[in-house]
């Protein structure tokens, strides 16, 4: 079985090769090519712990992971696991592989999908609400599919700044980073924002003349009780793009626009269905997507992890 850390995952994929990678899961769940159980998702205490099995013809996956927002008081990572791969037809495990990284890498490329195909393609800059982990990986990739020159990001303390600009800096050294005290001023400088936060209430005011006819990417909230953008941006866009159907129950972000009425089932579309032409988009207008996950985005990371790495002859192989 091959063993995959951190590092080695780091290296297997350039970035335009992972957007293509989860473009192909949006793609293959359209077409119901492959088989997405539910996950398990159990709160234990202010923990959360997920199992989320996917299966295709030729490979099946499961990835194991916590989330432990007391790991930052500690220095340590929010968000660990393991994913394991399968061969389909004899069930014998192939491979294991870091679940942060390979999380972090496909969640950046389904925010910048939004941006890809829910925002004006001239746009040269995004606002970023919430700079950690994940907020690295929005901006690298929003930087692969736009041709950013800045990102405004609202500041929260400066050893974060400090930290988050220097991962940037090793991907895009020509983008510019601004940072700002507050989110207004985020919303006066550029129209495409990206929350990546763990916030449980809204991180922008519900303020229709601040909203109006600009591109909002909710990526952070992952729970029915939590809800980053507020509720003039659905009623401003009329449409919510999600990455799965399974987003629906998981997070506030649906939950409650379906609840109050500003959304109706049928303004919740997969945004899937716009790489396969079925649904368009105004993007001149307000638009909204809120990507949650999907273990079907894992299984085509780790197949593509996999393939690449025993082509390169990359990972430890170990007797099982």
């Amino acid at each position: 079985m091959l063993v995959l850390n951190d590092n080695e995952i780091g290296g297997l994929l350039s970035s335009e090769e992972v957007i293509a990678t989860v473009e192909a899961a949006l793609v293959a769940n359209e077409q119901h090519s492959c088989v997405v159980p539910k996950r398990m998702h159990i709160d234990w205490g202010e923990n959360t712990f997920l199992s989320m099995p996917s299966f295709s013809e030729t490979y099946f996956g499961t990835k194991l992971v916590s989330v432990v927002p007391a790991n930052r008081s500690q220095q340590l990572a929010v968000t660990n696991g393991a994913m394991l791969l399968n061969d389909a037809c004899t069930g014998f495990p192939l491979a294991i592989m870091n679940a942060a990284k390979l999380t972090a890498l496909r969640t950046g490329a389904l925010g910048a999908i939004g941006i890809k195909y829910m925002t004006p393609p001239d746009i040269d800059s995004i606002g970023l609400i919430g700079c950690g982990v994940q907020g690295i990986q929005q901006a690298v990739f929003a930087a692969v599919v736009r041709p950013l020159k800045k990102i405004y990001c609202l500041q929260r303390s400066a050893a974060g700044m400090t930290t988050f600009t220097a991962a940037l800096r090793k991907y895009s050294p020509s983008v510019q980073i601004v940072p700002c005290s507050d989110v207004v001023t985020i919303l006066q400088q550029t129209d495409v924002i990206v929350a990546a936060s763990r916030s449980a209430t809204p991180v922008l005011p519900d303020d229709a003349s601040l909203l109006e006819n600009k591109h909002f990417i909710s990526i952070g909230s992952y729970k029915p009780d939590m809800q980053e953008l507020p509720d003039h941006v659905f009623r401003l866009s009329g449409k919510l793009a999600i990455d799965s159907v399974f987003a629906k129950v998981e997070t506030g972000d649906i939950i409650n626009p379906l609840r109050k009425g500003i959304l109706q089932e049928e303004d919740v579309f997969t945004i899937g269905k716009l790489l396969t032409g079925e649904v368009k988009v105004d993007v001149t207008r307000t638009t909204a997507y809120k990507s949650a996950g999907m273990a079907l985005f894992d299984l085509f990371m780790a197949k593509a992890l996999y393939e690449a790495a025993q082509a390169r002859n990359i990972g430890t192989n170990i007797p099982f």
